[in-house]
Formats: C-alpha cells, sequence, structure tokens
C-alpha cells in the first residue's frame, strides 16, 4: 500500500486531482444507489413493506417521495400571492456625489 501511495505522490497534481475527481464520483454514485434503494423501507411506506424485493424500483421510490414531499409542504405553506394594492411604489431620489 505504501508503495501505492508513493506512486501517486510522484504523478503530477493534474493527474492527482483527476484521480481524486473520478473516485469521488465512484463513492458517492455507490453512497446515492444504495440510499435510494432504501429509501421506501427506511420512511416505512406500507406500499413498500409488503411488496417483495422483484417488485421494488428505486427510481419510482424516488419520485413518489419527491411528490409526497411536495405535495405536504404545498398542503402546509399554501399558495402564495400577492394583492396589487398592498404593494407601494416608492420613487428614487438622485444623491449627488463628490470625487474626493
Amino acid at each position: 500500500m505504501r508503495a501505492y501511495i508513493k506512486k501517486l505522490q510522484s504523478k503530477s497534481e493534474d493527474t492527482r486531482k483527476l484521480i481524486f475527481v473520478g473516485l469521488l464520483i465512484l463513492c458517492m454514485s455507490f453512497v446515492s444507489f444504495i440510499w435510494i434503494y432504501n429509501l421506501g423501507t427506511r420512511f416505512g411506506n406500507p406500499e413498500v413493506v409488503n411488496q417483495t424485493n422483484e417488485d421494488i424500483k428505486p427510481f419510482k421510490l424516488f419520485s413518489n417521495s419527491i411528490s409526497d414531499t411536495y405535495k405536504n409542504m404545498s398542503a402546509s405553506v399554501g399558495k402564495f400571492t400577492t394583492n396589487k394594492e398592498e404593494v407601494k411604489q416608492i420613487d428614487l431620489i438622485p444623491v449627488e456625489t463628490t470625487n474626493q
């Protein structure tokens, strides 16, 4: 392992950054896949718990979760409306500046 680390240290900085970004993308893809796969069972969705492993579709679960979250936020916050009569317009006053 030490020999491999020494070999990496001897490479140029651009190559080391490229290797780092590649490994970062690989690791985050792996973590994201596991997170999406376990999304349904983590939140205790009864529809997902009753299904067999063959019926689980991770991206469908993810889209359902996002949709449910959006609906819940919309229900709790409501619609944002602005009444044009309440908005007041303020005229700008020109200010003279002096250069020092």
